[in-house]
């Protein structure tokens, strides 16, 4: 009975072992009509780190073109209101104060990740609440944003507040894809996801010769040797004209190339 009971044991470790290593990492790819989930992830919530940046994104093109704002429109910028202890490469070419247009904020937030101009974006245009209520409006009911950039950073468990499932991540990227040319500012954020400048070893990696890569990153806070939140998600356009959105979130891991190997499993015919 006790080798019995042990043996019951064992599997069920196995068993519980396999479900936490299958949720550790969550992606979904859609190719055409099919929807493809990474060992059956696509409904689980994961923390998005920086790639909220992206429907942010989405948000401020409707908010700009319904209040009829100009991506050249500028504002003023004192450095002193600025974060001082965050990733913002936009803190190296301000002095005391510097003009920034909106295009340039997006520019930075984008395809540098810049917090700073994430937070800047969200005191202008609206804040995580009103983002997550245009998403709504849209249809994607599982992509939560609660808080900011600096309001994470001063509490880094608050990150797993603005979480998504895989499944309304890619829905959503299929979205922009198919509305990119209904405003100019969605094509503008379409070329700066083009040419976003992080992730070189993630989704971009894993590319086949040709294709192109429509992306946004995100990275989580990291303890010792453990990468934590290592996401990145696009739209991978192939040399044909295929388009593929997909969206990949590992909560842990020790090597970001993690995402390349998931992305080539997903890409594969």
């Amino acid at each position: 009975m006790k080798s019995i009971k042990k043996l019951l044991f064992f599997l069920l470790v196995i068993l519980l072992g396999f479900q936490v290593q299958a949720q550790r990492c969550g992606a979904h790819i859609i190719k055409g009509d099919l929807d493809i989930s990474y060992k059956g992830t696509a409904d689980k919530r994961y923390e998005m780190n920086s790639v909220m940046k992206f429907p942010q994104a989405i948000y401020v093109a409707h908010y700009l073109d319904s209040c009829c704002i100009s991506l050249d429109k500028r504002v003023t910028v004192k450095k002193q209101d600025l974060d001082q202890n965050t990733w913002s490469p936009m803190l190296k070419i301000i002095d005391e104060e510097r003009e920034f247009s909106y295009g340039e904020l997006l520019a930075l937030s984008l395809q540098q990740s810049d917090n700073n101009a994430c937070d800047l974006l969200f005191k202008l245009c609206g804040g995580p609440r009103d983002v997550q209520n245009y998403l709504r409006s849209l249809g994607f009911k599982n992509i939560r944003l609660k808080w900011t950039e600096k309001q994470m950073h001063s509490k880094p468990r608050q990150s797993h507040d603005n979480w998504c499932t895989p499944r309304d991540m890619a829905e959503l990227l299929n979205w922009f894809y198919c509305e990119r040319q209904s405003s100019p500012v969605l094509m503008y954020i379409w070329d700066l996801m083009l040419n976003c400048e992080t992730g070189n070893n993630r989704i971009k990696a894993a590319l086949p010769p040709g294709a192109q890569l429509a992306h946004k990153t995100g990275t989580g806070f990291s303890k010792g040797k453990t990468l934590r939140g290592i996401n990145d998600v696009g739209i991978v356009i192939m040399p044909n004209g295929d388009y593929y959105p997909i969206a990949i979130f590992i909560k842990r891991t020790k090597r970001e190339e993690e995402v390349a190997e998931i992305a080539k499993l997903l890409l594969s015919p």
